[in-house]
């Protein structure tokens, strides 16, 4: 049964791996074109940049590999598709199933509970795997080409990650098993999310409703960790109750 879960999600793993490894990959080529994007930004217009939060002091770091890579990858590329990751990983898991009725033969080899659980964590584990891998990769690369990088930042940004991702996973696996159709969650999904990102952006009070704020600052701090990871348990038990009770 893992075997097959695996199967069913080979394409969507390895399609989403490959295109954000090559993502860091551009990311080290363009690091050494640092100093020339640097010589171009001082034509634009002064006063223009700061207003985008790109002071002079932030380009010149950009030259150090320390603070490109913490900036660049953690708190831009990986980061900004930790949520999008999750839920691409986590909307067929169940609707597949559901649509194309191969739900009732399972259902027929093993109890509801024992399927919930299987395809549940199997498909949350390779998700863990595939984003630890990107999430380290940096490390291996700076000891190569012996660049200094803080592994203890890179640990807290693995960490937040694995919480976002393990949220929006949830999140995205209860409107799967309560929808007919692999489409219905994938669009519930991305909607949520980004209705939460402007709602928790534009107002304070509903500030910890944005997970970008929370997953691209790689900061571990108690209250929202708390808060993402319980509501994560509260969708897995939610999915799981919906699974039990619902009629295929």
């Amino acid at each position: 049964m893992i075997a097959k879960e695996f199967k069913d999600m080979k394409v969507r793993f390895f399609v989403m791996f490959f295109l954000l490894f090559g993502t860091f990959v551009l990311l080290v080529v363009m690091k050494d074109y640092t100093p020339t994007l640097a010589e171009m930004l001082k034509n634009v217009p002064e006063g223009f940049l700061e207003k985008l939060g790109v002071t002079e002091d932030f380009i010149n770091k950009l030259s150090e590999w320390n603070f490109y890579i913490i900036t660049q990858w953690y708190g831009k590329n990986l980061g900004q598709f930790v949520p999008i990751f999750a839920i691409i990983m986590a909307f067929p898991v169940f609707a597949r199933e559901i649509e194309n009725e191969t739900i009732e033969l399972l259902l027929v080899r093993m109890s509801r509970r024992k399927l919930f659980n299987v395809k549940f964590f199997t498909s949350l584990v390779f998700t863990f795997l595939a984003l630890t891998v990107l999430a380290l990769v940096p490390i291996p690369v700076s000891w190569i080409i012996g660049e200094k990088l803080d592994t203890g930042l890179v640990f807290k940004y693995l960490l937040v990650e694995m919480i976002t991702t393990y949220l929006w996973f949830s999140i995205t696996v209860f409107f799967s098993v309560i929808s007919s159709d692999q489409v219905k969650p994938l669009i519930a999904s991305i909607a949520l999310l980004a209705g939460t990102t402007v709602l928790g952006g534009f107002v304070r009070v509903l500030s910890a409703l944005n997970t970008y704020s929370y997953v691209l600052k790689g900061e571990f701090t108690l209250w929202p960790s708390l808060i993402y990871t319980l509501s994560g348990v509260v969708f897995t038990y939610l999915s799981r109750r919906s699974f039990k009770t619902r009629d295929f």
